[in-house]
């Protein structure tokens, strides 16, 4: 791909090529659980509750047009880049019961995975992609994400179009 390339959707094959395109889509889903649940061994709604805080804590910063370079790898974010979310927020988020979220909430934070914010809400523990050991993670998830992508170009679902 060259820059400028953009990925589209083909939808005049979606419905001819449905079951094609939705097995790599679902096998990715499940993949990138499997991946992320195994590593803190989380359960389904504690994984959703942490990814969720975790992708909106930085849903400032990457909505920025062009995010700092300082920014885009693993260094710690300066807190005013990180917006703490609640729990009405995250159950929200999640279609969770309030209840089920503060409960797990509480543990991740006895976890040592979340932490409750000054400003309220809570967001995730600065520096937990190296302390936790998340880093690794990633390339295990972009090689599922290239897999499915590459099924799904396959099938026509999607294409490259020059930009």
């Amino acid at each position: 791909m060259a820059a400028g390339d953009r990925v589209s959707t083909v939808p005049d094959r979606m419905q001819a090529h449905w079951r094609s395109a939705m097995f790599p889509l679902l096998n990715m889903f499940l993949s990138s659980h499997r991946i992320l649940s195994e590593h803190e061994g989380m359960s389904p709604s504690v994984l959703l509750i942490y990814v969720t805080v975790c992708v909106g804590n930085i849903q400032k910063l990457m909505r920025e047009r062009s995010v700092p370079a300082d920014y885009t790898a693993t260094a710690v974010l300066p807190r005013e880049w990180v917006v703490p979310m609640s729990r009405s927020a995250i159950a929200a988020a999640t279609d969770l019961p309030r209840e089920t979220v503060r409960r797990h909430v509480g543990h991740l934070i006895a976890q040592g995975l979340l932490i409750e914010d000054p400003r309220g809400g809570v967001t995730i523990v600065p520096g937990a992609i190296q302390d936790r050991g998340f880093e690794p993670l990633l390339e295990k998830l972009l090689t599922e994400f290239a897999r499915s992508s590459e099924a799904l170009l396959r099938v026509g679902v999607i294409e490259v179009t020059p930009g």
